[in-house]
């Protein structure tokens, strides 16, 4: 035998063990803890364009830099009118790429009484606007009180290599009703409740961003219940009927929360004449997580 081939073969070995060994003990890290990723989201419902042109409107969240916008009450384009998707509009005026725009109007309601100034467009649609591309977007049925035709609009992400589920909506509620059932019946008959069932159903690798007009108030058993079904957080801190909701796993931090009516905070009888863009402020988060080498 070659004296040198032994000593040879025994170093080849111990390289082959050690790395072994490596591969086995020493797993890598899914997400960098130095490298956080920071994801700004927006809910708004925009009240059918009546009083503002999404390109107003995106002056005055331009400045939240968002990366998600989910918007209520959002109108289409009317029968047999050849003009540009408001939401597209919307989503170009930010610097967002991705639209997905659901097929539902709430309550069925439409033009000319629920549209824009301009007769163009009409009904109040919920959309999704992205960053990031969105895939499998689609309608949600949801069962319960209320008005029907409440149907959520669901579509998927991928940022920083983690997936989001991310749902736009517009629910009712009892939140401006004097003749609300009782606590227990609000939720148990609620369509709240059925978005729980659907969001409680998500892959565990999905984050999950829920956003819109709940009708339904901060501190109420609606909103607590759905909160502790689903185990998900509200970043709306202020009392509200409008909310961002967000999963928690995954190390997820709020770093900061805004709510805000634009450029005038009047009373709802003059919104119109003052010049607010909506009768309903928009809600903001920023939130930060981890990167993540895969989808988890």
């Amino acid at each position: 035998m070659n004296k040198t081939y032994l000593p040879k073969t025994i170093l080849f070995a111990g390289l082959l063990f050690s790395g072994l060994s490596f591969s086995l003990f020493a797993k890598p890290a899914k997400g960098d803890p130095s490298n956080p990723t920071k994801l700004r989201v927006i809910a708004y419902n925009v009240a059918c364009g009546q009083w503002a042109t999404p390109e107003r409107i995106a002056q005055e969240l331009k400045a939240l830099k968002p990366d998600i916008v989910l918007l209520s009450e959002v109108p289409k384009a009317n029968r047999g009118k050849k003009v540009k998707d408001w939401s597209l509009r919307l989503a170009e005026a930010l610097g967002l790429d991705h639209v997905h725009v659901g097929t539902s109007s709430s309550a069925g309601h439409k033009s000319p009484k629920w549209g824009d100034p301009t007769g163009n467009y009409g009904g109040k649609f919920k959309s999704i606007l992205s960053r990031t591309p969105l895939t499998g977007g689609k309608d949600i049925e949801v069962e319960g009180s209320g008005w029907k035709r409440a149907k959520p609009v669901r579509a998927e992400t991928v940022i920083g290599g983690r997936k989001f589920a991310l749902y736009s909506l517009h629910l009712p509620g009892f939140a401006h009703h004097s003749k609300a059932p009782t606590k227990i019946e609000a939720w148990e008959g609620s369509k709240h409740k059925q978005l729980a069932e659907h969001i409680k159903a998500e892959d565990a690798s999905c984050h999950i961003i829920v956003g819109g007009d709940f009708n339904e108030w901060t501190d109420g058993l609606v909103m607590r219940s759905l909160l502790k079904d689903t185990g998900l957080k509200n970043a709306t801190k202020e009392q509200s009927i409008d909310h961002i909701l967000y999963s928690t796993r995954g190390a997820v931090k709020l770093l900061d929360t805004k709510r805000d009516w634009g450029p005038k905070n009047q009373n709802e009888a003059n919104l119109k004449a003052e010049g607010c863009l909506s009768d309903h402020p928009w809600v903001y988060c920023e939130l930060e997580f981890t990167t993540s080498s895969s989808s988890e």
